[in-house]
């Protein structure tokens, strides 16, 4: 029985990550955009349910370190791992590129500062209700406010 538990405990958590990984590849340039190259493996667009499975079993597989066709906890430990670490490459990856507004592979303090000033620019509309150009301790109070809100409707993180 705790053999099966276990089994069933495992499969669902491949699954899981499966579909995480899943929604890490739709993302395109931006953050959030469509794309299912990772799964579509026809590249016709369009996904099956047999390209899912198929992208389901190799996750698995590459989970399955020793080929026994079962995993471990310490291979799914390895696996989740290794996919927070490719994601946070990625992202970060991700980061420096929308940084580097030149392409030339580092980041001048031009456009670090205006990277900064991009991202203030956004807060300030985003929080200066009254549009004067200061950040009361009244508007940060709203803006918390409205923080807890949203994650009060969808849970803590980042998808929640």
């Amino acid at each position: 029985m705790k053999k099966i538990t276990i089994a069933a405990l495992v499969t669902l958590g491949m699954g899981g990550l499966t579909y995480a990984a899943m929604a890490d590849n739709q993302r395109g340039p931006g953050p959030h955009g469509p794309r299912l190259e990772a799964v579509d493996v026809n590249q016709d667009g369009n996904v099956t349910k047999d390209e899912i499975a198929a992208h389901r079993a190799d996750k698995f597989s590459s989970a399955d370190t020793n080929g026994d066709n079962l995993v471990s906890a310490d291979e799914f430990e390895a696996f989740a791992e290794a996919e927070r670490e490719r994601k946070r490459e990625a992202r970060q990856s991700r980061r420096f590129a929308k940084m580097d507004t030149d392409g030339d592979g580092m980041i001048s303090a031009e456009e670090h500062a205006s990277h900064a000033d991009a991202r203030m620019d956004k807060m300030f509309e985003r929080v200066d209700t009254d549009g004067d150009g200061v950040i009361t301790e009244a508007e940060r109070e709203a803006a918390k406010e409205k923080m807890r809100e949203r994650r009060g409707k969808r849970g803590f993180g980042r998808r929640g």
